[in-house]
């Protein structure tokens, strides 16, 4: 039960405490005018003995007891709602908060491995169902526990053979429920991994509409998700007929105490053991604890399709996290000791017994074939993974002992394919900075050289650009993605290739705004376009994941190797015209 619950509230059991107080001694003072009750039949019983001798007295006594329950009920209602849905919302944007830190502290290599619907569903539809269970589930069935429990032992004190009537079909029900539970809990993987498989095929889809509107592949691809759906209605109606014959069956047995009472309380009628007053008494006070076990039963089902729920949440909060908790005050030199580092699911190393320096404050070009292992090793300075075997030290300081975050900014990247959030340009460009001035972002978009263009948009700064930045062109985004990084100030900037995609005369004007940013800083560049990097202090070669020449452009083309070669090819390419 104790890890059931850590699962449920994400390792925080003091959650529940105040709640379920307050549900339980809500539920017993609901139960509490069937004890009054049963004690004004009893007056009026007597009325019919001797009709003068009408206890009034005690009559209007059972009515202000009455009233001062139903006043201390409503109070109690009122204080379980407080102390139930508002922590419960409280608690679960906690939660939240403290699951995207988890994602955040996470290697990519975690999020290659699992499908985008999967993701999005445990934020979405997860947490919507532990919330649920929290906010009345979980604390209700161990409040109506307790309530059943004093009121049962009420009964039992009172007549134990009308208590064990009314509770002699609950052993086949808790059966029922145990086998329904498991039922479930299979129904609820298989429906949620078909929620994933929808979510993923309608993501992808999405995502991929330019794509697919270019091959005129829509209607095909659209079929894929419409399976997909089709799947996941079979698997709804599966759950729902299975959980909802059962659930209904366990419900009737539940009910079936009551008759058995009815027989049982005329049984000890017809012996004299049982006065009708009393049966009666213990009928009304019967009732008011089986409505308690049907919301008993139905909560212990519902949970245990939940308790799925909890765990997909508990796995990814229970993954280990990218470790180190140092951090560098005085940076130097990057240094790759014999580096290993092979991604998850391959066979063949992406890097294999990588030996360099990258120098303080000088500029570093890695080039060389595609799947050289050039974007490794700026995910590997990155800290998105960490090394397989080997080192990788940054003024004597091994990255693997760096807390992540700490040591993500001191870096600034400028992606190649450049994302920009759905919010305005201004929010863009203050991304990795926030406490930044205005004259200070304006002053970094000037040296982008993305400031002017900016100025000719109907709301300028405040202009909303589109998810991804898909308003903008190419070109604009890249200009905004350089004043972000200008404006965050780093003294480490990884580059990746930014000006392949763009077009000669944005290609000119990045080029003067990348100059703007690399100027004192340690900077890193995966280079295709090798004219570009003719002036880096050194310019490293890969191949197969392995260092094939390192030194400066002249340097690399008096060896005449890859470099050379890599180069001339180049040479040949832009001579390249198509031929009729």
């Amino acid at each position: 039960m104790k890890r059931i619950i850590s699962k449920f509230t994400m390792g925080k059991p003091k959650q529940m405490l105040r709640p379920t107080a307050w549900l339980f001694w809500e539920n017993i003072f609901m139960t509490a005018p069937a004890v009054a009750i049963y004690f004004a039949i009893n007056i009026l019983a007597a009325a019919f003995e001797q009709p003068e001798a009408v206890d009034i007295g005690g009559l209007w006594k059972i009515a202000a007891v009455l009233l001062g329950i139903l006043s201390i009920q409503y109070l109690l209602s009122l204080g379980a709602y407080l102390n139930t849905f508002l922590p419960a919302t409280r608690n679960s944007a906690e939660n939240k908060s403290d699951f995207v830190k988890k994602l955040r502290s996470l290697p990519l290599g975690y999020f290659l491995k699992k499908k985008s619907g999967e993701l999005i569903n445990t934020f979405t539809g997860d947490f919507l169902a532990i919330e649920q269970s929290m906010v009345g589930m979980f604390t209700g069935m161990f409040s109506v526990i307790l309530g059943c429990v004093l009121t049962s032992v009420f009964m039992f004190i009172f007549n134990p053979v009308m208590a064990l009537a009314l509770y002699a079909s609950i052993p086949v029900a808790v059966v029922i429920v145990i086998i329904s539970m498991k039922l479930m809990a299979r129904c609820a993987r298989k429906n949620l991994e078909a929620k994933d498989n929808a979510a993923t095929y309608l993501n992808e889809y999405l995502l991929g509409m330019k794509t697919l509107k270019g091959y005129n592949q829509t209607g095909e691809s659209f079929g894929k998700l419409k399976e997909a759906y089709k799947r996941l209605m079979e698997a709804n109606i599966k759950a729902e007929s299975v959980g909802g014959s059962l659930i209904n069956f366990t419900v009737s047995l539940v009910h079936m105490g009551l008759p058995l009472m009815c027989f049982a309380g005329a049984y000890l009628i017809l012996g004299g053991t049982l006065n009708v007053v009393d049966y009666l008494a213990l009928i009304i006070i019967g009732t008011k604890i089986l409505s308690p076990l049907i919301t008993w039963v139905r909560y212990m089902v519902v949970l245990r399709i939940h308790y799925v729920s909890a765990t997909r949440i508990s796995n990814v909060m229970e993954q280990p996290g990218m470790p180190g908790s140092g951090t560098v005050e005085e940076y130097g030199d990057i240094n790759f000791d014999h580096v290993h580092f092979t991604y998850d699911g391959k066979n063949e190393p992406a890097l294999e017994d990588v030996t360099i320096s990258i120098p303080k404050d000088k500029l570093t070009a890695i080039v060389g074939p595609s799947g050289s292992g050039k974007t490794t090793v700026l995910r590997l300075v990155a800290r998105f993974w960490d090394v397989s075997g080997g080192n990788i030290t940054c003024a004597g300081k091994a990255l693997s002992e760096l807390d992540a975050d700490a040591w993500m900014e001191n870096i600034s990247m400028v992606f190649q394919d450049v994302y920009l959030f759905h919010e305005t340009i201004r929010e863009n460009i203050m991304f990795g900075r926030k406490d930044a001035t205005e004259a200070e972002m304006v002053d970094a978009a000037k040296r982008a050289g993305c400031h002017d263009f900016i100025m000719e948009l109907p709301e300028q700064y405040d202009t909303l650009v589109g998810e991804g930045g898909c308003t903008l062109s190419g070109g604009e985004k890249q200009r905004i993605s350089i004043a972000r990084a200008i404006l965050k100030d780093a003294p480490i900037l990884l580059l990746d290739e930014p000006t392949a995609s763009l077009d000669a005369r944005n290609e000119v004007t990045i080029q003067h705004a990348i100059s703007e940013l690399v100027e004192g800083r340690t900077v890193i560049m995966i280079a295709h376009r090798l004219k570009t990097i003719q002036n880096a202090h050194q310019i490293i070669v890969l191949e197969d994941g392995k260092v094939k020449e390192c030194g400066t452009h002249r340097a690399l083309l008096a060896k005449k190797g890859l470099y050379e070669y890599l180069w001339s090819m180049q040479n040949q390419a832009r001579d390249w015209n198509i031929r009729k």
